[in-house]
């Protein structure tokens, strides 16, 4: 199996059952174990006891319908101390790849919740009621993504009627949304640059602005060097005598400010 072949599958669901299983030790110390490291009685046989067993039911995302396969999830979980020696690898690789697609789906179902979909909910397509949802669940189809996407082949598997006017209204929904979509993009682009435009038009209005006047009725940008001291001294701010009319001026706004 080349390094680079990852699995895409499809999560059907899963289930419980319960076996009468081997014990493991868990005391090294006081335990009789086997080999294997089960948990002997004094004849030394295996001492069994009804264990929970969780299972996967997935199947090939490209075949979901024709295909399914039900494991162990204990089988599942990659081992990498157990296949630390596999080829290149490619045995962990392919199982890792598998189990990130199983895990959030399993985690979902361990606290109750529904299993998480790839695309569009099932519930947010309105073409479609409960109970037609109810049957495509029982078949693994969870978005509105895989009815568009089913085969002739896997359409005569779903016990609906109409299946292929539906498939059509799928794609016609998707295509519907994405329209919506990219015109809400378009929008939003719209007014972030209209927001854009303002905020430069009034930073533009601040810095093109005439410079504040030193008092209501004093305009310091026409004023004389002559005149801007006399404001000054009346204000009883010290400058030099020798200070030019920019310098002064600068002064009288500062101070007025």
């Amino acid at each position: 199996m080349a390094n680079d072949e990852k699995p895409v599958i499809r999560v059907l669901g899963f289930k419980t059952t319960y076996e009468k299983l081997p014990k493991h030790g868990t005391d090294p110390l006081n335990d009789t174990v086997d080999d294997k490291g089960f948990l002997v009685d004094e004849k030394g046989r295996r001492v069994m006891e009804m264990q929970r067993e969780d299972w996967a039911i997935y199947a090939p995302a490209h075949s979901p319908l024709n295909t399914k396969n039900i494991e162990r999830i204990r089988h599942l979980r990659p081992d990498p101390e157990r296949m630390g020696n596999d080829e290149e690898g490619a045995k962990l690789a392919f199982m890792t790849a598998r189990w990130s697609q199983i895990e959030p789906a399993y985690e979902a179902w361990m606290k109750g919740q529904e299993l998480p979909s790839s695309g569009t909910p099932l519930a947010a397509w309105p073409g479609i009621n409960a109970d037609q949802v109810e049957v495509f669940r029982q078949v693994g189809i969870r978005s509105v993504e895989e009815v568009r996407d089913l085969s002739e082949s896997q359409i005569d598997r779903v016990r609906l009627p109409n299946m292929r006017d539906l498939r059509t209204q799928a794609k016609l929904f998707l295509e519907n949304v994405g329209a919506a979509d990219a015109a809400a993009r378009e929008a939003a682009r719209d007014l972030e640059l209209e927001s854009l435009r303002d905020q430069l038009a009034e930073l533009k209005g601040l810095l093109g602005a005439p410079k504040a006047a030193a008092s209501d009725d004093f305009d310091v940008n026409t004023a004389d060097a002559d005149t801007i001291r006399a404001e000054l001294e009346k204000r009883g701010v010290s400058f030099k005598p020798e200070w030019g009319l920019p310098k002064l001026r600068a002064l009288l706004t500062a101070e007025a400010a």
